[in-house]
């Protein structure tokens, strides 16, 4: 792949919004291209978080420990992120639906980048509270269209 068309991918994934070139071909200096076959499970639930991935091509799964599909994640999709920026254990499983390409950043070397420029953790942080709340945000209107379905389901005895 071009490597002006990597760029224009990691500055398309939300936690690197906003990054300068120089900012964005740091990142791509510790990306390493990952292939995922179909079925591959690249972490599951519980396990230690030491990298997270961006999507190029494919479709993954994300699972819980019951089996209930909880996401999709689609091309330029980012998974992983929150336990390697927290250092907490895997929330779910990742499995890929389909052949994958993907990106691997390993947590010690996300780190790295951010000590070396704290401008790129600054902004890391930011972007990352930003999808944090909008996940929130959404889950919240889930759940308030969850208990309206049980508030009528409840109506009608």
């Amino acid at each position: 792949m071009d490597p002006k068309d990597m760029r224009d991918i990691v500055r398309r994934i939300p936690i690197f919004r906003g990054f300068t070139p120089p900012q964005t071909d740091r990142v791509l200096e510790v990306c390493e291209k990952f292939s995922a076959p179909k079925g591959h499970c690249l972490f599951r639930e519980g396990d230690s978080s030491t990298e997270m991935y961006i999507l190029l091509n494919g479709h993954l799964r994300v699972v819980t420990a019951t089996g209930a599909e909880i996401a999709t994640i689609w091309e330029m999709g980012l998974v992983g992120e929150m336990g390697v920026l927290t250092d907490q254990p895997r929330s779910a499983t990742v499995l890929a639906d389909e052949d994958s390409e993907l990106l691997c950043i390993r947590g010690d070397d996300l780190v790295r980048v951010i000590e070396a420029d704290k401008d790129t953790g600054y902004r890391i942080y930011q972007n990352m509270t930003h999808v944090l709340c909008e996940r929130l945000r959404d889950n919240n209107i889930l759940l308030e269209q969850q208990y309206l379905i049980l508030e009528d389901l409840a109506g009608e005895d």
